[in-house]
Order: structure tokens, then sequence, then C-alpha cells
């Protein structure tokens, strides 16, 4: 699949979530529709809400705070998908991850995969997706390779000079929207 084609996918996928919540089109029609979701993980997440949407009522249903809470996260998706813009609450949780491996920028950090796996959990990213927010840093000279083995990185001076939300929201201005 090439990446215009994911690209489609994911944009035609909101497109029918927010025909399907809004009430323009039946169930039945958004799953005969629905692009293919087996290789993207927003777009199946995004899948499993619509199957799983639930009723709102005072009897069987579940309560309005819960389905609000449930409308909110599943229109974040829906707009994750549409724009396919860097999110600062990604890069911010990513930041986190990287100043506890690295003891607040005075380490080095290891086993950088397994905060690219947390950072993936804790966010419903892929882990290819949190490996591109990685991966802008490091072209962007916020963080650096030490070592091919084992593999390490560590923060540059630049990154270290990162620390609260407002920065991260600067960097990721500079950044290319290509997340």
């Amino acid at each position: 699949m090439t990446v215009n084609q994911q690209k489609s996918d994911k944009q035609y996928a909101a497109y029918l979530a927010r025909k399907f919540f809004s009430g323009q089109i039946s169930k039945r029609e958004i799953l005969d529709q629905f692009p293919e979701f087996n290789k993207d993980f927003k777009i199946r997440l995004l899948f499993d809400r619509i199957t799983k949407k639930p009723k709102q009522s005072w009897f069987f249903g579940v309560s309005k705070e819960t389905y609000e809470k449930f409308m909110t996260e599943t229109y974040e998706i829906i707009e994750d998908l549409e724009s396919g813009k860097m999110r600062l609450k990604t890069m911010k949780r990513l930041f986190q991850e990287l100043w506890l491996q690295s003891n607040h920028c005075t380490e080095t950090i290891e086993h950088i995969s397994f905060s690219v796996f947390e950072v993936a959990k804790s966010t419903t990213n892929s882990k290819e997706e949190i490996r591109r927010y990685l991966n802008l840093l490091i072209d962007k000279n916020y963080i650096k390779k030490t070592s091919d083995k084992p593999l390490t990185y560590e923060f540059t001076e630049i990154g270290k000079e990162i620390k609260t939300d407002s920065d991260i929201e600067k960097m990721i201005k500079t950044l290319p929207n290509t997340v």
C-alpha cells in the first residue's frame, strides 16, 4: 500500500465515520463501504469504535457522561485521521518517556524501542507513527545517536533546552507536518 493510498483510506474512513455518527448513514452502509483496516492501527481503532458504539439510555445503555466521553475520544481519532498532523499530546508523551529513560537528560538512552512501545501503547498510536516522531527529533538534532553497539541515544544541547509544554508546542510548529 502506498503512502498516498494509506492517506486516502484514512481520510475516507474519517469521512464515513463523521457521516455515521451524525446519523446520515446506517451501520450496515458504513461497514459495506469502510476501507481496509488490517494494515493501519488508527483505522482499525475507528472501525472498532463504530462496531461497538454504545447506546445512550437510562435503562439498558450507558450513562450520559460515559457516552460523551466515548464520542469525544472517537472524534479525536477522526480528527487525527483527517489531518495527519503532529499532535502535542503524542510528542509530549514521547518527550516524557525519553526524559525518564535519560534520567532528565543526564544519561544516555538505552533500549529506545521500549520507550517507543510504551508511548505507542499509551497514546493509541502505532509504533511506526511514534518512530516517525522519533526520527523527526533525530533529523532536527534534538536527539542524536551516540553508539551503534549497544544502540544508545542522548539529548543534544538543543534537546536539553526543551522542558515545558510550550517548548514542545514551539518545536512542533517548526517541524514539518509529515506525521
